[in-house]
This record gives structure tokens, C-alpha cells and sequence, in this order.
């Protein structure tokens, strides 16, 4: 047997032995770049041609390099600036292409170079692009700070340099260098300025992850300062999610040219002395906005009493000092003599008010009404459905508006997702954005409803009603009947013009209505006191029929930088990034 001395010598031996592979591996494949040589042409509208070019010794195997530049950036007050840099083309030492590919890693422009036989061999890469706007502008002078090399190679870069030329006659040029890690303000480089060119060169290796940054001082008038509408739309491409409102726009507006438009009714708004006939109240009311709101349910009670159906007696209960106001309903026809007259709506509202018997006092409808409001609101749209009112109805409406709503969030984080750009860079622009789009697609979703010829026409002449009662003159009032003032009274809640309809009839009516008792009778009967007691009973019958209980699940069915001032450091400005080997 080996002695434990021999096992553990063996063991050594063995782990020796299997990493000895890997470490020759090692040892045997490198690279590093020899030297990176940058020549920079700054025409007078700030753009600026670079031509990088990369000297890369390679020991073993490989198959290509990547390059890396940073093209976003963070801005001023939580805003986003782009590079916008564009690859001419990648050549080798004889100027033939390389095959490269270009695609966005982050907030980089990552080229993945391929070289062919790169095995125990140095190879030259030339890589040339332009940037739009490299140049950073300030109120007295102009600026070029680049990242010549970049802090984000894993290797040494033994020579660096860069030349960099401004437009003929350039002059009061001032130039600063920095190397090694980002951060680092130490300047082992030579920067010298001959009229219009600049050049720079480092004067020891760079380590791996150090880099070299020149920084240029450009007087004014040297180079243009951009328009304003160039600025605008380097702002709108460095910050795409401003877009958002301007897509969404485009998706509401196409849908609602595409179903949500209403028809040219071929006529125009004007005073209509009744309401359309087949239109009741709550029918007239739901077509000014295509939505159904309290007072359609309110005005119906109203108008079932106008009719014959219910006589209202107003009670007031006292407690002590306090006093209580309560309505009675009283049923003045049986079921059987309701008749077909009544719309599936007015039926509705009769056999829930009704249920507990003849004489039914409102509050005793508090937790219970509510479950009625959900079928008396489908029935009011089903009988405009009938009526041919609607080519796109509002609930389908409602339905194209969050379909419209879910494609365009969609939208959004497929282009995020898919790398496209960044659009969630800057959270304040995202949220103005996204409140703003909100806002256009809550405005186009309330029109999206889609009348036919007929129901357009309708929705005319039921605006021509309300106008007429908003602006009713007493002369056409004495010439009309007696009982016109209650008999529309109804609509004029719907509509919203109960006050303006009483007051045209102070004077004119001093006879109370048969079908409203009061408790204390009336003394000088006006108009507009009995409007302001039908809004009070509308607004407690309202608060009624839609209490329900705690534990419900049920609702109402109501839809209710700095200058240049011996500043910077290595990695600073734009432009930088690194590369690798594969």
C-alpha cells in the first residue's frame, strides 16, 4: 500500500499534469494591439470624419476583433444625448473590405470584425466612420473632447496617437491629453498645435483598460453652430420616447378615420320645438355623449310620473330637531296595464321599484336598486342599437380603444426588447411622454363611438331640442299647451337644461304638477323652485340607486459640462469604448 507521504505526492503529480495543457494553451494565445492610430477631419459643420487604424499582433489562433464605441449618453436634467456615428466601411493594410457586422450592445456600437487567418500574424484594421455631433457647443467657444482609444480594451495598447485637422484657417486652437484608467488625469502623451491641426501621442504604453483622451479648444466662428431644427431633431433622435405621443396619435387617429368617424349628416344644428319621436329621455340623454350617466335613470322616474305610471309624494320625517327627507313612490297601474308602451328600460325600473309592493319609499330601494342599473344600462344602448343609431356602438368602441391601447404598450417594449434603442433612458421624459400619450388616446377613445346616416341625423336633432329649450323665448312658450313645461321637463333633465327651461316659465306656470305632492302643499308654485326640488330628488334618488352593500362585489353600472478650463480626465467626452478578440 502507498504511504499516505507517496499518495499525496502522486495526487500533485496528477493536478500538475492536467493543468499543464491549459497553461501551455494559455501561454501559447495572446494579442495585443501594437498600436492604435487615430486621424480625425472636423469640417465646419461639426461633423467629423474618423479613420481609426488598429495595428493587432496575434499569437495562436483567432478570428477577428470587436470594436466598441459608446453612441449614448447620459445628459443635462435627466435628458438622453446620442452620438449619431455611421460606419463608412472596415478595410485591411491593403484597403480590401473586411466582413463586419454592426448591430447595438447597450449603449454601445459594437462592430464584430472577422479577419481570416489571423494565426501568429499581425494584421492592420482600418475602421472609418463620420459623427454628427462630436463637437460640443457653449456660449463662447466650441469643444471636441474624444475618447481616442477607449478605457475598455483587456489588453495593452503599446503606442497610441491621434491627428486631428479643423477647417483651413483654423486658429487660437488649445489642446490637452490624458491617459491610463478612466478617471485618470495623469497625461503621459505630447499634445502639440500647429495652426488647424492638432497632434497627439503618448510617450509610454497603456496598459490594459487605459486609454488615451485629447480634449480641443475651439475659438468661435471656427465651426457652425447647428439650427435650431437640427438641434430639435438630434434632441427628438437622443430621446425617442417623445415619439410616443406622435405614434399614438398616428394609431388613434388612423383608427378612428378607419371606424370611428361619424357620417356628414347633411344638415345642421337648429332649434327643434319637440323631441325626436321613438326617442325617450334617457335615449335623448345617452346621445350627447354616447354615455350613459345618472340622470338618464333619474329623468326616467320623472317621466314615468309625467306619464301616468308613478305619482311621487315628497315626505319629511322628524326627529327631535332634525329632519329627514324621504320620497314615496306610489305604482298607479298594475303590471298588467303597463302595456307595451313602456320601454324594456322603463319596465326594468318599474318592477324593481315595485318589487316590495305598491307604495315603495325611496330609501327603502338603498342596497338593493343597484343591481338593476346593470340591465336598465344595456337596454337604453340595445334600443338605439335597434333604432339604427350606431355603426360601431360604444362598447365596441371601448373594446377597439384598449385593443389601439395594448398594440401601442406593445410597440413600446418591443422596441426595447429587441435592442432597437432605449426608450426608457430618461424616467422624467418617460413619464411626460406616457402622460401625454395617455391624454391623446383618452380624447380619441371618447370619439371613437361611430353613428349611421340615421343615428347622426338623430344626434342633430336631439342637440336642435336641447338648443331650443336652452334658449326658449316666452313668445313661443304662451302659444304652446298647457302641461308643456312638465311634459318636457323630463328631457330638459336629460339634457341638462332643467334650469334654463323653469326659468322660461316663471309667470307662465303657476300650477303645481298632479303627479309630485308636496308635504306642506304649495304657496306661490314657481317653476324654477320646483326644477331645484326635481334636482334635489334626482340627486338623492341618485345616491340611492347606487349604494350597495360592503360586502358587494357588484358597482353602480355607473361609468363614473463646464468650460475648458485645464478640466478632464482619461475616458472623458465622447466617443472611447474598447474592442476584444474572438
Amino acid at each position: 500500500m502507498l504511504s499516505r507521504r507517496n499518495l499525496n505526492r502522486t495526487s500533485c503529480i496528477f493536478l500538475l499534469l492536467s493543468f499543464l495543457p491549459a497553461m501551455a494553451f494559455s501561454q501559447g494565445k495572446s494579442w495585443h494591439v501594437a498600436d492604435f492610430k487615430d486621424t480625425v477631419a472636423i469640417s465646419a459643420d461639426g461633423t467629423a470624419l474618423v479613420s481609426e487604424k488598429l495595428t493587432l499582433v496575434f499569437v495562436g489562433e483567432w478570428h477577428g476583433i470587436h470594436r466598441t464605441i459608446p453612441v449614448e449618453y447620459p445628459g443635462p436634467k435627466g435628458i438622453h444625448y446620442t452620438l449619431f456615428l455611421k460606419v463608412i466601411g472596415v478595410t485591411d493594410e491593403n484597403g480590401s473590405k473586411l466582413k463586419f457586422e454592426s448591430s447595438k450592445s447597450g449603449a454601445n456600437r459594437d462592430l464584430k470584425i472577422y479577419l481570416p487567418g489571423a494565426v501568429d500574424t499581425t494584421r492592420v484594421v482600418n475602421i472609418d466612420y463620420s459623427v454628427r455631433n462630436g463637437v460640443r457647443h457653449f456660449d463662447d467657444y466650441e469643444e471636441f473632447y474624444w475618447n481616442v482609444t477607449g478605457n475598455d480594451w483587456p489588453v495593452p495598447i503599446d503606442h497610441a496617437s491621434a491627428f486631428v485637422t479643423l477647417p483651413e484657417g483654423a486658429s487660437g486652437l488649445r489642446a490637452q491629453a490624458f491617459t491610463g484608467a478612466y478617471g485618470s488625469k495623469e497625461s503621459d502623451a505630447d499634445a502639440q498645435v500647429n495652426g488647424a491641426d492638432v497632434s497627439v501621442e503618448t510617450t509610454h504604453k497603456l496598459h490594459a483598460r487605459g486609454g488615451l483622451t485629447i480634449d480641443i479648444y475651439i475659438p468661435p466662428g471656427i465651426v457652425r453652430l447647428p439650427s435650431g431644427f437640427t438641434k430639435f431633431w438630434w434632441f427628438i433622435g437622443s430621446n425617442p420616447i417623445l415619439l410616443l405621443p406622435l405614434f399614438t396619435l398616428a394609431v388613434m387617429w388612423g383608427l378612428w378615420q378607419t371606424v370611428g368617424r361619424d357620417p356628414d349628416p347633411g344638415m345642421s344644428v337648429a332649434p327643434q320645438y319637440e323631441p325626436p319621436k321613438g326617442i325617450s329621455p334617457a335615449e335623448a340623454g345617452t346621445m350627447l355623449d354616447d354615455t350613459i350617466h345618472p340622470r338618464e335613470i333619474t329623468c326616467t322616474i320623472v317621466d314615468l310620473a309625467v306619464r301616468g305610471y308613478i305619482k311621487i309624494e315628497e315626505k319629511v320625517d322628524t326627529f327631535l330637531v332634525f329632519h329627514h327627507k324621504d320620497y314615496v313612490f306610489h305604482n298607479l297601474k298594475s303590471e298588467a296595464g303597463w302595456g307595451p308602451e313602456l320601454a324594456p328600460h322603463e319596465r326594468v325600473m318599474m318592477e324593481n321599484i315595485f318589487a316590495g309592493g305598491s307604495e315603495v319609499r325611496l330609501s327603502s330601494l338603498k342596497n338593493r336598486f343597484y343591481t338593476a342599473i346593470p340591465a336598465i344600462r344595456t337596454d337604453i344602448m340595445s334600443a338605439l342599437k335597434n333604432k339604427g343609431v350606431y355603426s360601431l356602438d360604444p362598447e365596441s368602441a371601448n373594446g377597439y380603444s384598449i385593443v389601439a391601447a395594448v398594440a401601442i404598450a406593445l410597440t413600446v417594449v418591443g422596441v426595447q426588447v429587441m435592442g432597437w434603442t432605449n426608450l426608457f433612458y430618461s424616467v422624467p421624459l418617460l413619464v411626460v411622454s406616457a402622460a401625454t400619450s395617455a391624454v391623446i388616446w383618452w380624447l380619441f377613445a371618447r370619439q371613437m363611438t361611430a353613428k349611421t346616416v340615421t343615428g347622426a341625423r338623430l344626434h342633430i336633432a336631439v342637440l336642435g331640442f336641447q338648443e331650443f329649450m336652452n334658449r326658449v323665448d316666452k313668445d313661443r312658450i304662451q302659444r304652446m299647451p298647457p302641461d308643456t313645461f312638465e311634459k318636457f321637463l323630463p328631457f330638459a333633465m336629460a339634457l341638462g337644461v332643467e334650469h334654463h327651461w323653469a326659468q322660461a316659465f316663471e309667470g307662465i306656470v303657476k300650477d303645481p304638477p298632479s303627479w309630485y305632492v308636496s308635504p306642506n302643499g304649495y304657496t306661490g308654485f314657481t317653476p324654477l323652485y320646483f326644477s331645484s326640488a326635481m334636482h334635489g330628488m334626482a340627486t338623492d334618488m341618485h345616491q340611492v340607486f347606487v349604494s350597495s352593500p360592503r360586502a358587494s362585489s357588484g358597482g353602480s353600472g355607473f361609468s363614473s459640462g463646464g468650460g475648458f478650463s485645464g478640466g478632464g480626465f482619461s475616458g472623458g467626452g465622447f466617443g472611447g469604448g474598447g474592442g476584444g478578440a474572438f
